[in-house]
């Protein structure tokens, strides 16, 4: 065995700090010094990364952005109270001051503050409830994010794990061939093991029960489990020997299958499972919990000239390496591009262009959730952000109620830190009963997050408390009590003792208090209508992407999986008799129309392709041909499925092995391959696996079907008769007359009746497989809706608030220009036009801030873009319409101002 050390460093492509850090401290850093402290910032992440890995180098990054976030409020609270003079610039004598011990004043403002809170149960109550939503949203919102991104994945050593793709000129694949891995495993000298798992996991069929079983199984190398560091906790792991194709067969099962299998029998080790037809040993348990990529609960070995192993051209497998010890990454990648190029001199016609990319295995299973969880952490936040607006309206309302208190307070001695402190108390108990029941939330919210959110890859099913979370809680529970509650506290500790007692009766609010008020209503509806406008993108997009096509008709249609034991259907006419006469049972059901099998169904199975080309124009040399999607079928799939036959015509019952090959060819590939010609009648040529392609007839040409989703455009599709290419695996589409899961059980019976050992499995109408497949989109929906709706909400009820407080300030002139003959058109005007100018200058700061929000999300929409004027206009029309009904109640409160009343109290 020969081996290749490559030195230097490789820079790898995509190795930037996180765009949405970036772009943060662009929006907040002074423009003076933001190209300055960026370059430093990026020259250090370079550093970071070739020194540490891409994962360490961007948590160094976001770790120096929040940094500067905590520091920038605390920065400008300084510069407040530098420029505040302690009692509104009015020039005071300030009575001498008592020596005050830090312990005892602070056990006495925490009772003072109780007490205080405690007198106003609604208040306090209200403000808990609004802060804790937002609160336990956001705790729900962070533990999933760090379980996801931040938290190491469950092995020894985790950052020596990399993730090895296929990788082309075009860009990366999941899947390598086995010969490569065999090669990559060999020949390089920076990895401590090289390992490879089937890319999918498949339903195998375990029979000697009392009922045959479905259970997803795969196949994994030898060195598979000791690359994770994962150890079975009975039994062993796969020998080396057991790699061998002459060894018998064995299998590890999961802690779950071992479970419902044997009862948790500590004497499984030597047991037997009959797999497919074949006897396998149990030679170990794996621990609960382990999950890779895909639920499994069988893993078999991977063997030299089994299955998937001997073709170079087809990439089946998923490979796991662990590096050397002192072996960075940056060194790994430059090898084992050295022994790329070796491969594609020496396999050119199979590995022409092509190369392994590593990655950092935490990376590669969670870079497709990035930007997911922070479009929802970011929406999650804002709603806290309204929260606390909300809270701080209340308390500034609440202040002016206690100015009275404050002045004599202040009047007594009480200096303005001493009554910002008392008032920052308050609040702190607030964010904290807030942050304690927000912890209860957040555990119903985590669930409602893992139930619905896509995060098959990592296998997280719960996450539950942890320190990590209830840590979170308590800093966002402070930083709550900051946020609403410093500017409140400093305005109610500036009091003017001369001013505020002699207002008598009847007090007013402070411009500076009334201003603050009208921004930070402005402030929610601006950022309720950013996470409105988001939602209603995700609506419109959703509604795009469920009315598309897929090519097929969806309605009455069930669809079930069959498959044979290979042992006792080896023979290929054994199969074709078996299914056919299957399907000619399943047809004689009442309520059936129609009765279609293919190999693999659209949408609801996994891709397989192959390279297809018209031999008369093959690709130029030193070019890959297009992949195309095959399937076999039988008579009567399209007929079933509703998928037209644009020309020439479907599979028959004599196309059989012997005649000639024969294709049905998508309209997508007979466009690509014979542009404004004719397909039918012309060749095709088929990699099959042989050194030779197989030259196919095209027979037909079909309507396309969106094959993989309905967010990607039909693929080049081919389809095989069965007679020709008989699987042991064939999934059933049945068309009926009325509920197609009615027929469920008469299948079930038909199938039992012909071989018992054989189950139906994966039953589910074809509505449900789409709307499964659209789940990831939906729940995104959803949950941007269900946290825009609470915001707007929330400042329905700050404008509420702000326009009920304006009217009761006003009470008295409203009175007199009533008495002196205003209508109560004019007084309702009067009220309509303040809240309805608070909203209209809110609505254009949302929507100038949605303008830059909104195309972050950009990759979550369908057909939609980002600033897509329908929907804008749209829900700024929602939103007027609440913002109306908000303003009406109290406009309505105006009007029935007593006069009389108003004048006798005066």
């Amino acid at each position: 065995m020969s081996r290749n050390r490559a030195t230097g460093s490789h820079p790898q492509d995509g190795n930037l700090p996180p765009s949405v850090a970036v772009s943060l401290l662009t929006l907040l850093l002074p423009r003076s010094t933001s190209h300055e402290a960026l370059g430093d910032l990026h020259e250090a992440f370079s550093h970071r990364v070739g020194s540490a890995g891409i994962r360490a180098a961007r948590n160094w990054y976001w770790s120096q952005t929040f940094r500067f976030l905590f520091r920038l409020p605390l920065e400008f609270l300084t510069r407040r109270f530098r420029r505040s003079s302690p009692h509104g610039g009015s020039a005071q004598r300030q009575p001498p001051m008592r020596r005050e011990f830090p312990m005892k004043t602070f056990l006495y403002d925490i009772k003072f503050a109780a007490r205080t809170l405690l007198k106003d149960p609604a208040f306090s109550l209200i403000s808990v409830l609004i802060l804790a939503v937002g609160i336990g949203a956001n705790v729900a919102m962070f533990s999933v994010t760090d379980a996801v991104l931040i938290r190491s994945l469950p092995y020894p050593e985790p950052e020596r794990l990399v993730l090895g793709r296929t990788s082309y000129s075009q860009g990366l694949g999941w899947n390598v061939s086995a010969p490569d891995y065999y090669d990559y495993r060999d020949q390089n000298e920076v990895l401590e093991s090289l390992a490879a798992i089937r890319s999918f996991s498949n339903d195998w069929t375990v029979t000697g029960g009392d009922e045959p079983e479905k259970v997803p199984g795969t196949l994994a190398s030898v060195d598979f489990f000791p690359t994770l560091g994962v150890q079975p906790i009975i039994g062993r792991q796969f020998t080396a020997e057991e790699a061998e194709m002459s060894e018998p067969a064995v299998a590890l099962i999961s802690y779950g299958y071992w479970q419902r299998r044997f009862g948790g029998s500590p004497d499984v080790v030597g047991s037997t499972l009959v797999v497919n037809g074949f006897t396998s040993t149990v030679v170990g348990v794996l621990p609960a919990g382990f999950y890779f990529r895909h639920p499994v609960d069988i893993w078999a070995p991977m063997r030299d000239g089994g299955p998937h192993t001997g073709i170079r051209r087809f990439h089946n497998w998923t490979l796991v390496g662990r590096l050397m010890e002192g072996v960075s990454l940056v060194r790994a990648q430059a090898q084992i591009d050295v022994l790329s190029a070796q491969l594609q001199e020496a396999y050119p016609d199979s590995n022409e262009g092509k190369g392994l990319h590593l990655t950092e295995l935490h990376e590669a299973l969670t870079s497709q959730y990035e930007n997911l969880l922070f479009l929802l952490m970011g929406a999650i936040g804002l709603v806290l952000l309204i929260a606390c607006g909300n809270v701080a309206s209340l308390l500034l309302a609440r202040g002016t109620g206690r100015a009275a208190e404050l002045s004599v307070r202040s009047a007594l001695g009480a200096s303005t830190g001493r009554l910002v402190r008392q008032l920052l108390t308050e609040s702190t108990l607030l964010a904290i009963a807030s942050g304690l029941f927000g912890v209860v939330l957040a555990i119903f919210f985590q669930r409602l997050l893992i139930n619905f959110m896509p995060l098959d890859a990592l296998g997280i099913r719960e996450i539950g408390l942890s320190a990590m979370m209830l840590g979170f809680a308590l800093l966002l529970s402070v930083a709550t009590a900051l946020v609403f509650g410093v500017v409140p506290a400093v305005i109610g500790a500036n009091a003017n003792p001369v001013e505020d007692l002699k207002g008598g009766t009847r007090t007013s609010a402070g411009g500076g208090r009334t201003r603050l008020r009208s921004s930070l209503v402005i402030l929610q509806v601006a950022l309720s209508l950013v996470l409105l406008i988001g939602a209603g993108l995700l609506i419109r997009s959703f509604a795009r992407l469920r009315a598309v096509d897929p090519g097929f008709g969806t309605e009455n249609l069930l669809t079930a999986q069959v498959d044979l034991p290979n042992n006792e259907y080896a023979d290929p006419e054994s199969r074709i008799q078996f299914f056919t006469g299957l399907l000619e049972e399943i047809r004689a059901i009442p309520g059936v129309l129609s009765v279609g099998s293919i190999s693999m169904l659209p949408i609801r199975d996994s891709y397989s392709n192959v390279f297809a080309w018209d031999p008369e124009n093959p690709p130029p040399e030193g070019t890959r041909p297009g992949l195309a999607e095959h399937r076999a079928v039988l008579p009567g799939y399209f007929e079933a499925m509703e998928i037209p036959i644009l020309a020439g015509r479907d599979v028959e019952n004599n196309d059989v092995t012997g005649s000639p090959f024969v294709l049905v060819i998508s309209e997508t590939m007979a466009r690509g391959l014979f542009p404004d010609q004719n397909a039918v009648g012309r060749q095709v040529a088929v990699d099959v696996g042989g050194a030779e392609p197989a030259i196919a007839e095209v027979i037909g040409v079909a309507g396309d079907v969106h094959t993989y989703a309905l967010d990607q455009e039909p693929p080049r599709q081919m389809y095989y008769s069965f007679r020709q290419m008989p699987y042991l695996t064939l999934r059933l589409a049945i068309r009926t007359r009325g509920d197609a899961a009615a027929v469920t059980n008469s299948v079930r019976q038909i199938l039992r009746a012909r071989d018992p050992n054989v189950p139906l499995a994966g039953v589910a109408t074809m509505e449900d497989v789409i709307t499964r497949s659209v789940g990831g989109q939906r729940v995104i929906m959803l949950t941007l809706i269900l946290f825009s709706s609470v915001a707007v909400f929330l400042a329905a009820i700050g404008l509420y608030s702000v326009l009920a407080y304006y009217v009761a300030q006003r009470g008295h002139e409203i009175g007199i220009r009533l008495a002196m003959g205003a209508s109560g058109g004019r007084i309702m005007k009067l009220v309509l036009n303040k809240g309805l100018i608070l909203v209209g200058v809110g609505l254009v700061v949302g929507v100038a801030g949605a303008l830059g929000a909104t195309r972050l999300m950009q990759q979550q929409l369908f057909n939609v873009e980002a600033t897509d004027p329908v929907t804008f206009v749209a829900v700024c029309g929602l939103f007027g319409c609440v913002a109306a009904l908000a303003c009406v109640v109290p406009a309505f409160r105006a009007v029935r101002v007593d006069p009389v009343k108003t004048l006798q109290a005066e």
